[in-house]
């Protein structure tokens, strides 16, 4: 967790989503952007310990929120996957896959990482889920 405040102070979290004022907490329709921001904001929610709703379309950095232990996912939503556009070392498409499990974490490693950053692979909540069975969904 300090090397996100570190990487923040230095100016590298540019994007960060709204602190959590109200529970649930609802990302809607989010097209993910910088991983160390969404790192820093998954890191935020894990610690405020409140309801986190994922509804409409995740995709990208947003995939992380997924597997937050308080959060849920909105039974028509659609995930979606693409391959980093940095890849050295630890940051990237590993960086990516620390967040994933089960079979969602395996088709990252074996094809979704490969994507291009300007495409996306998407997948619906149910089909996540199947892959990732510790994936809540929300109640309608």
């Amino acid at each position: 967790m300090l090397w996100f405040a570190i990487a923040c102070q230095m100016g590298l979290c540019t994007d960060r989503r709204p602190p959590p004022t109200a529970e649930p907490y609802m990302i809607v329709n989010d097209g993910g952007g910088q991983l160390i921001s969404a790192e820093a904001d998954r890191a935020d929610l894990l610690a405020w310990g409140g309801r986190v709703e994922v509804r409409g379309f995740c995709r990208s950095a947003c995939v992380i929120f997924t597997t937050l232990p308080n959060a849920c996912v909105g039974p028509a939503a659609t995930i979606g996957f693409h391959g980093s556009n940095v890849n050295k070392g630890p940051i990237g498409n590993q960086q990516m896959a620390r967040y994933l499990r089960g079979a969602a974490k395996r088709k990252f490693l074996a094809e979704w990482q490969f994507i291009p950053p300007t495409e996306i692979h998407k997948i619906t909540a149910r089909r996540y889920a199947a892959l990732d069975p510790q994936i809540k969904l929300c109640d309608n």
